[in-house]
This record gives C-alpha cells, structure tokens and sequence, in this order.
C-alpha cells in the first residue's frame, strides 16, 4: 500500500528540513536558510547548504542533495515511504495511503510465494530425499543455519509441487507471473536446494536454485516478474539492513554459500548479486545504506575479472563509494572454502583490506609477469579509462611505488601518448571513451530519420541537452548533408536496442547537465537550481530502471 501523491505535497509544504538537520549535524540557519556539515562525509566546515522555503538541502563537498524525504532517508538509512511517515510523525500528519492495482497484485505476489516459500522450507525436512541436506551439511551448514536462513528444496517429481499449488488456489498463470516457471512453461526448480531471495523488508520475492544433478546448470535463479528484477535485486539474509546499520560497511560475494559463510562466521552485512555479474542498478541500491563497499569475489581469473569490473560501474552510482577489497589466503577460492575449513579470524583478514584500485593494479602486475613496464602501462591505461580524476592521480601515485617509475614520468608518459596517436586511432581521448554514446546516438538518428522526424517533440528534454546533437538533427530535418541522412538509414536494430540507446543518451547527457548546474551552483545563490538537479536525477533514476 502506498501513500497519496497529494498526502505527500501537502506534508512538504507542512514540514521544515531545518528541523531534521540541526537535529542531526551542526549548522545554522538565517531566516529560511541555512549552511551545515554534512554528515554523509567526513568534514570540519559547514559545506551542506539546506533551504525550509523548498524543503531541499545541497553538499558542495560530496554532491549529495535532495528533499527533505531524501534527507531523512539517507540519515535513517530506511526506504523512501518510511520517510514520509518519520516526518508525517513529527508533525502529528495523517497520511492518506492508497492501494492501486498494481499494488493490489503485487501483495497478493507476495502473499503467494509466502505459501509456496513454506512449503519448500518443509520440504527440506520431510523429503525422502537425503541429498539437499548431505550436500549442505559438506559445506558445513547444519540443520540449525537450514532453519535460520530458510533454506528450502523442490523435489524432482513435479506433480508433487502442483498438486500442492492447486489445494492452495495457486495457478500456473500465477507460478509465471511468480517467475518459477520457464518460457517453455516448465517448473524451472526440481531436485535443487533453494535459496530465497528476498526484497528489503524481507519478503521472498525470487529464488536461487542449487542443482544436485548433473541436469541443466549448476545455479539457477528465478525468472523476471513483477516483484523481482534481477539487476537491482541481491541476495542477503534477515539482518542484513540492521547488520549494515551497525557497522556502515557492505561486503558484496559471489554467491550464495559465500553469504551464508560470512554469517556463520558472524558477518550479517553481506550481499551477493546472486552469482551474476554485480549491475550498476544493485550498487545503487547498496549504496543507500552504506558509502563503505568491501568486495570479497571468487578468488580466481573471473572473480578477478568482476572485481575490476566494478571500477567501470562505480562512478554510475549517485553517491560516492569507498571500495575496498578482501584478499583471501593463497588455496582457498572463496570463503565458502575458507569457513568450511575451520579458519574463522575474518577480523584479520578485514583489518587487511586494501583499496580496490590497489587490488585492480595488483592484478594486472601480476598478470603481466614480464615485468615490462610499456606492457604494464598499456593496460593501465585502460583500467582507468573510466575513474575519476582523483581516482586517477590516486592510481599513478600506486603504480609509481608498484613499478618503481616517477610518477611524473608516468603522467607525462600518458600526455604524450595522447598528443601523438597511431595511424587509425582517435586523436580525442573522449571520443574514445565515449564510443558507446557515439553508438546510440547513431540508432537514435537512425530512428528519427526512418520516421521521417513525426516523433521528435517526445524527445524535446535529451535535444535541450545536447546542442551538439541538436544542431546535427536539426541539419539532417532541415534536408543538409542527405549523404549522411542515407548512411544512417542502413543502421539496423532491434527495438530493444533502440529503447536501450534512448535510455543511456538521456543518462549521459542529464549527468553532463547536472555537473554544469553544480558548477552554476558553487557561485550562484539561486535556489531554483537545486530543484533543476533534483529533478534531472530523478529522470536519470527512471531511465536507469528501463535498462
């Protein structure tokens, strides 16, 4: 059940941001205004400015901003509803909720699998089957954590399952909207121990499945539907949020015996991206609850893979990170091994964290055991192609020490590769890395151009922009440059693709759009632009939850 979009208007004009910042952080306020310090970084003078006239507050340090709902959500660490109730409750305000139908199926969702999700943890414990728990008990997980962290299994006669669905007026129609069966319309779970997957109030909303036959893939996780999305959705156990609370710290594993081990060994802030890639949407998700990221992957070549990976997706996320990582002892894989080998001093293995660009450095040193310099160079370059500018002077300040080469040498040795490219290559550093943009903005025009431009006031706010891309459609309208105009219509691609590009051309220029606005911001006192950034990040929110 929601609360009224009116309901929360009328609260904001009621309420007074002031009230929950000084109740929180030091600072003062002059008449409707005010300056603080920021309690989502560590700092010594007032940089967060906050306004009760529009209920918005602003850091010029970390760049976190919002309204007054967004403040008491990331200072409680709770969910967006439950902050317009914390502020409802300071000021004695009935909320009007509603319960659209959307809503209506979602609970009833919800409702289902809560039935189904008791029957498979029953059926660990009465299935005839002895394998579920043989094999949980060898990675050392005892009947007692099977109970704790609800761990269930579907049996390998299906018909069982179905017939128990029917006496609980449970569908086949509902099994797909629930995501548990194929696109072939067969149960995606049999004879495979299963995990819940659950949302942020701890509902189960999807399952990960464990084979324990040599049919179909090991792990396998349940279909989209309409209460799981699996780019944003993790796997945590039931104190994950109270565990995260306590320590302001996340660790992200691999999988799902990885969360399980952590707790056991007394570690309740652990999230896995469910044995897939970690998404840009999921570390969004994570950062809401913590800026301290610890990654603890598989200790292997994917696991190295993934790890760096997260540096390409790191500065797509609205807050700033500090990621770190765990380095596991030389023979174990993962800490699954680790736990179930008996060693238990993770305190130490914490204590030892270092930063992912470190780590990231690291291994690509160790990959290239030549010990050739150039090599090593080649393939930094490309590993902080898409770090921040601290970030890259903090990554030169590393290999400097790794290779024993001056840092100023390095960066020149950068500068010089850039002003001098070789036969093919861009001279643009920028339109190197940006490549991709180039890419959907070709389907884009592409687009336009095949629908003879009938379509392009829908995308009035991405043309506003961009003044490039502006000028460049306003010239093809116009009938300019009709060589172009007809390679762009040999571009071929789905609708997807197209939806895709759409999408990530409105993300990369918005952001673009919003650190002109900071910049604006920093030596202008108009207060009009903090609701300009706020609602382009709100756009940039809603197209991050189309990919």
């Amino acid at each position: 059940m929601g609360i009224a979009k009116d309901s929360i208007e009328s609260l904001k004009l009621k309420a007074r941001i002031s009230d929950f910042v000084l109740a929180s952080t030091s600072g003062k306020l002059r008449g409707n205004k005010g300056m603080a310090i920021c309690p989502f970084h560590g700092e010594k003078t007032a940089s967060m400015s906050f306004t009760d006239e529009e209920n918005l507050f602003h850091c010029f340090g970390c760049k976190e901003g919002g309204d007054i709902f967004k403040y008491v959500q990331l200072i409680n660490n709770i969910e967006f509803q439950e902050s317009v109730e914390v502020v409802a409750e300071k000021y004695a305000f009935n909320l009007k909720y509603t319960d659209s139908q959307f809503e209506s199926n979602q609970k009833s969702l919800i409702q289902m699998m809560k039935i189904i999700s008791d029957y498979f943890i029953r059926n660990i414990e009465e299935t005839k089957s002895t394998k579920p728990k043989k094999y949980l008990i060898s990675r050392k997980i005892d009947n007692e954590a099977i109970k704790k962290f609800k761990l269930g299994f579907a049996e390998l006669d299906e018909k069982i399952f179905y017939d128990f669905c029917n006496k609980n007026d449970i569908s086949k129609q509902n099994l797909k909207s629930l995501g548990l069966l194929s696109e072939k319309q067969n149960l995606l779970f049999r004879e495979r121990i299963l995990f819940p997957i659950t949302n942020f109030r701890n509902e189960t909303v999807a399952y990960g499945g464990r084979a324990l036959n040599d049919f179909g893939p090991k792990y396998l996780n349940s279909a989209e539907s309409q209460i799981y999305k699996k780019n944003k959705t993790l796997y945590f156990t039931d104190n994950f949020l109270k565990s995260v609370k306590e320590k302001d710290e996340i660790i992200i594993v691999e999988g799902y015996i990885d969360v399980i081990a952590f707790n056991l060994l007394g570690y309740s802030n652990v999230a896995s991206p469910s044995g897939t890639a970690l998404t840009s949407q999921q570390l969004e998700q994570l950062s809401k609850y913590s800026s301290n990221i610890i990654i603890s992957f598989d200790n292997d070549d994917a696991g190295i893979n993934a790890t760096n990976r997260i540096l390409e997706i790191k500065n797509s996320t609205s807050r700033d990170l500090y990621l770190k990582c765990m380095i596991l002892p030389e023979g174990y894989k993962d800490i699954g091994e680790y736990y179930e080998d008996g060693k238990d001093n993770l305190d130490l293995l914490l204590s030892n964290k270092i930063d992912l660009i470190e780590f990231s450095i690291d291994s690509l040193i160790k990959k290239e055991d030549t010990g050739d310099k150039r090599i090593i160079f080649s393939e930094f370059k490309k590993l902080i192609r898409s770090l921040s500018p601290l970030d890259q002077d903090f990554a030169f300040d590393i290999l400097s020490v790794k290779i024993n080469t001056p840092k100023d040498l390095l960066v020149k040795e950068l500068k010089h590769k850039k002003s001098s490219p070789t036969y093919g290559e861009s001279s643009s550093s920028q339109n190197e890395s940006n490549k991709h943009i180039e890419a959907f903005q070709d389907i884009f025009i592409s687009s336009l151009i095949k629908n003879e431009f009938e379509n392009i006031s829908e995308f009035e706010d991405l043309l506003n922009s961009s003044e490039e891309l502006f000028n460049i459609i306003k010239k093809l309208q116009s009938g300019q440059n009709k060589d172009i105009s007809n390679s762009f219509i040999n571009i071929s691609f789905t609708e997807y693709q197209l939806q895709e590009a759409i999408s990530r051309l409105y993300i990369h220029y918005f952001e673009i759009k919003i650190n002109t606005l900071i910049s604006q911001l920093e030596v202008s006192n108009d207060t009009n632009i903090f609701s300009e950034i706020e609602n382009l990040k709100k756009k940039i929110e809603n197209y991050q939850n189309t990919l």
